[in-house]
């Protein structure tokens, strides 16, 4: 890949996204962040308003790949209707608002990556989760679905869409690992419930080397984004007091959970996910850490 490629990423100011942007630039590509206030505007950015529609066509050309990581977050707040809408907005709306404003350039890109998640399969039990496992029910699966649908106007041009569904990304440096850490270094996190519940997750360095192996090969459609082996929520528990050298803490009930977290709470923190990237190994990634005690050495 010459060292001319330019990347152009969104959502460049996130737990993810830095550590994208930073990776790359050190491997001599070119890169771009896509930016929402005047205030952040610099030689390394591009300008784009999406809540007012405003967008220069002119910024967005010659640009090799575009890697778009950008949404509302859905860990912070309680999911009331509001947060809701906002988490939508950002995932699907913005979606697709930048993808048909690609679709009109003159030297469209190459490939686009857009992020999704795992949410997508919803609450399954045990069931093992692949790319082509069906939809899943509730919120977050349906965000999923329309987010993912959103950029389907660049699969009829010679663009190669890649849709990642993001498992938990795991780093000590940064993200929710990094808040978990403190917590159990003090014996105050226990299971979650029952702690049967699968955690589909990767780690930081495997998610950007994955998202450099789909953007360099001949790929596109969805890929999971997940460490072959998913664990439970008693299982990461375990792990994560171990690292720490200290017993977890009493389990925290369904019934509390529901309270104070909501609907969110029910969906991020008790649904049971186990997806594996069936595809990115049947094309050939090789991950480095691919179990939990790897990534917590």
């Amino acid at each position: 890949m010459p060292t001319s490629h330019r990347i152009l990423v969104t959502g460049a100011s996130g737990f993810i996204g830095k550590a994208v942007v930073s990776y790359f630039k050190k491997q001599g590509y070119v890169v771009n962040r896509l930016v929402r206030d005047v205030r952040q505007r610099a030689p390394d950015t591009v300008y784009w308003n999406p809540m007012n529609e405003e967008i220069n066509l002119d910024d967005f050309e010659g640009f090799h790949t575009v890697i778009h990581l950008a949404g509302e977050n859905i860990f912070d707040k309680r999911w009331t209707d509001a947060k809701k809408e906002a988490i939508f907005i950002s995932r699907v709306r913005h979606t697709w608002l930048l993808s048909h404003a690609l679709s009109r350039l003159k030297r469209p890109p190459k490939v686009f990556f857009s992020a999704s998640a795992v949410g997508y399969y919803g609450d399954r039990g045990n069931e093992i989760l692949t790319e082509d496992s069906r939809k899943g029910k509730g919120f977050l699966s349906d965000v999923c679905a329309k987010w993912e649908e959103s950029s389907q106007v660049l699969d009829q041009m010679k663009t190669r869409v890649i849709r990642a569904r993001f498992g938990a990304v795991l780093s000590k440096e940064g993200g929710m690992l990094e808040r978990l850490l403190p917590l159990f270094r003090y014996g105050l996190v226990g299971r979650l419930g029952s702690g049967k519940q699968w955690m589909s997750w990767i780690a930081l360095e495997d998610l950007i080397s994955a998202i450099e192996f789909t953007m360099t090969q001949d790929v596109k459609g969805v890929f999971n984004f997940t460490s072959p082996n998913p664990v439970t929520n008693a299982e990461f528990t375990r792990q994560l007091a171990k690292l720490m050298h200290h017993r977890p803490f009493l389990p925290v009930p369904v019934w509390l959970i529901k309270l104070v977290f909501g609907e969110k709470g029910n969906q991020l923190l008790l649904s049971s996910t186990r997806a594996v990237p069936k595809r990115l190994l049947d094309k050939g990634f090789q991950f480095k850490k691919a179990k939990l005690e790897e990534l917590l050495l």
